[in-house]
């Protein structure tokens, strides 16, 4: 028999003209975990990252900076989209995989471009 996993659940509440879909993550009654907890300080602490790259950009206006500021929201972004994948489904599996890795060396890109780039 398979094991089903989060994505295998579904719940159809049909109410007039519209039907609602209902993934289980909207059903279950986990606490907030620990690792979920980490992962939205990282998230937060990058949000935070970004905001000071952006202002010391226009206290600076480094270019540099800029590419910085974009790799701090990019791996925000990734991480966000890195925690719902588990959760919601608005993609297929192995893409979402595909555009987090690309993010991923797409951060690693904009980081060396900080780094490397004269004023």
């Amino acid at each position: 028999m398979e094991q089903q996993t989060s994505r295998d659940v579904f719940v159809f509440i049909k109410g007039g003209k519209r039907t609602m879909i209902l993934s289980k993550i909207f059903l279950e009654t986990e606490p907030f975990g620990i690792e979920s907890g980490i992962e939205l300080g990282i998230v937060a602490f990058a949000l935070v990252l970004f905001a000071l790259s952006i202002t010391a950009y226009r206290n600076t206006k480094i270019k540099k900076i800029l590419f910085a500021a974009a790799a701090f929201a990019l791996f925000a972004i990734q991480l966000f989209v890195d925690s719902i994948e588990d959760y919601l489904v608005f993609l297929d599996e192995e893409i979402t995989g595909i555009i987090v890795k690309l993010m991923t060396f797409a951060i690693l890109v904009l980081f060396f471009v900080a780094i490397v780039k004269k004023k």
